[in-house]
């Protein structure tokens, strides 16, 4: 492939026109979500008092944060719960698609492709959270979406850049840790599974300055504490915060009715057909140019076997910040099958 020249963007690039197109999804997206949100009830006063109150049952009590935030949301701003929930939605939809189309353009295989292969790049990638979002209407949670973006954020920080300094580290080891600790508070599994999933690419390959945005000690360290901060959080939600919570008479173990039950399989295999298209491709192609994504990969696996124990194949929104986080790989998979001229790195 064709380099452009350093600071000079290629003219007739798609940077514009997706970054609209993403924006014209999630509103989209928002716009339906707000009807959804009030099927359910969240327009009448007194709404998931429950859940706010610490008298709900697991797992959505241990997921509050984001039910306190909308109600605070809601009482400041004098709206109804239904749409401060969309509010919070449609902010994070955003941040989360234009931080991945971030990390997708700052990769190697994009800044280093020819327009047209750009073009194709950024076809796919538009494909992928129009896709997903549809999903999120099937079974609306209100961590899904907060949850995306911040993934979607530790993502981003994790991926390098050009100019690093020891202050720059310090600042984004700082903020990679806010980060795990915020999205524990509503999904502590998906925390912990992206940092141990960075850990092991820290640990595999990751050098000093190379692959990841920190060196490798201090991804080893960072990864290593974000894992434990996330499990320490679930931990005291379930022991201090709530200890009253329940399943009642939700099954915690899932692994045989979803094996069992061919209802749940249409949604997860359709769901899921890009997730496993990408996991193939890459194991296929030894494909390591991308070490964060790489690193999102590991995680997404891990949390893939936990759903798989534990959670319903059918509630596929489960699976949606990873599948998210994923988009930016996905698409560098999708160039590299229409130009095999460009040899992808071995695991080495």
């Amino acid at each position: 492939m064709a380099e452009p020249e350093d600071g000079r963007r290629e003219r007739g690039g798609p940077e514009r026109t997706v970054r609209v197109l993403l924006t014209a999804a999630v509103a989209g997206l928002s716009y339906l979500d707000y009807f959804n949100y009030k099927k359910m009830g969240l327009g009448e006063p007194g709404a998931w008092d429950e859940l706010a109150g610490g008298r709900g049952a697991a797992p959505d009590q241990y997921r509050v944060s984001v039910v306190l935030a909308a109600r605070w949301l809601a009482a400041h701003l004098h709206v109804r719960l239904s749409m401060a929930m969309t509010l919070i939605d449609l902010c994070c939809a955003l941040a989360a698609v234009h931080l991945l189309w971030s990390v997708f353009t700052r990769t190697e295989m994009y800044r280093t492709a020819r327009v047209e292969q750009r073009w194709l790049g950024a076809a796919a990638f538009v494909l992928l959270p129009t896709w997903y979002f549809g999903w999120v209407l099937s079974i609306s949670k209100p961590e899904t979406l907060p949850a995306a973006m911040l993934l979607a954020a530790m993502l981003w920080l994790w991926q390098p850049r050009s100019i690093s300094s020891a202050g720059g580290t310090a600042l984004r080891v700082a903020a990679l840790l806010l980060l795990t600790l915020l999205l524990a508070s509503m999904r502590a599994d998906q925390a912990c599974f992206l940092n141990l999933g960075m850990v092991l690419v820290a640990w595999r390959y990751a050098r000093s300055g190379t692959g990841l945005a920190l060196p490798r000690a201090a991804g080893l360290a960072t990864g290593l504490v974000g894992a434990a901060l996330a499990a320490g959080v679930q931990l005291w939600l379930i022991r201090c915060a709530f200890p009253q919570a329940h399943y009642g008479a939700i099954k915690f173990w899932q692994l045989w009715p979803n094996l069992h039950h061919a209802s749940r399989w249409p949604p997860f295999v359709c769901f899921m057909l890009p997730v496993g298209w990408t996991a193939v491709q890459v194991v296929r192609r030894r494909f390591t140019a991308d070490t964060a994504g790489i690193g999102v990969l590991c995680g997404a696996a891990m949390f893939f076997a936990l759903w798989a124990v534990i959670g319903k194949f059918d509630e596929v929104r489960v699976f949606l910040p990873f599948a998210l986080a994923l988009a930016p790989l996905t698409a560098q998979m999708a160039m590299l099958r229409v130009d095999s001229s460009q040899e992808a790195r071995s695991f080495g």
